[in-house]
């Protein structure tokens, strides 16, 4: 059975998503700068290798993992002098990896597809080595546009239920299409912990993710903006994305 992405080109779904991606790598890089150099990363979810090069200088050996055949032929073209990246189908909650195999674990727009966000850290747990790294994204139930139309519909206990936000229609429900849900950050952040994580850092990411917005202001301010507001928007939780740097208990 083809994994929902070997469907169609996830290349075009950024047509016109450039400030989106562009922000992603911002925290992305500010996250690698901070963490530096390491052996052995593995990027769960990695698609085409979008977000590739932002990483590539930061791991000596890395491991691009994707449920779609299509996305790792992609990236396979795309990096193909590129020797030090191993391609590997796989899917969560079930990773073909031994326990303790890596130093850096990136899982960017993955866990929104996911029902279980404890199991799945769990298992991004298991594979990553004790002292090691985890750069995670969610998508942000508590958004500041999402918190205003939950006012709106009169849902006054939205930003403290911990549940989470099931983005699709009822028709989309019904024809069983792809699971996207937006998660509280204060569970992950729960999660996390249960899993032997110590939060180190995170961030607000694509704080200005509005057709308006995006329409009006010119790309390079919008970086700009985004580059600085990442960190200082990060307490209140403004963005619809969340990116998270994790350690992983020596102790483990």
């Amino acid at each position: 059975m083809p994994a929902p992405y070997d469907l169609f080109d996830y290349r075009r779904y950024w047509s016109g998503r450039e400030y989106e991606d562009a922000a992603e790598k911002i925290a992305i890089a500010r996250f690698f700068n901070t963490i530096g150099e390491r052996p052995c990363l593995i990027d769960v979810g990695g698609g085409f290798g979008r977000l590739t090069e932002t990483y590539l200088n930061f791991g000596e050996k890395i491991v691009l993992t994707d449920p779609s055949e299509n996305n790792l032929v992609i990236a396979q073209k795309k990096f193909s002098k590129n020797g030090k990246i191993i391609y590997r189908k796989a899917s969560l909650p079930d990773l073909p990896f031994t326990d303790c195999s890596f130093d850096v674990v990136v899982m960017v727009r993955v866990i929104h597809h996911l029902a279980d966000s404890q199991k799945t850290l769990k298992e991004l747990s298991r594979i990553l080595k004790p002292n090691g790294y985890l750069i995670l994204e969610f998508a942000n139930k508590i958004h500041f546009l999402a918190r205003i139309k939950a006012l709106l519909r009169g849902e006054f206990n939205f930003i403290s239920s911990l549940k989470t936000y099931e983005k699709r229609s009822k028709e989309s429900i019904s024809k069983k299409k792809i699971l996207f849900l937006n998660h509280h950050p204060k569970k992950i952040f729960i999660d996390l912990q249960k899993n032997d994580f110590k939060i180190l850092d995170y961030l607000s990411v694509s704080n200005f993710r509005s057709p308006i917005i995006k329409r009006i202001i010119p790309f390079k301010l919008l970086i700009f903006l985004e580059n600085i507001c990442q960190r200082w928007l990060s307490s209140l939780f403004f963005g619809p994305s969340i990116f998270v740097l994790a350690k992983k208990s020596h102790n483990t």
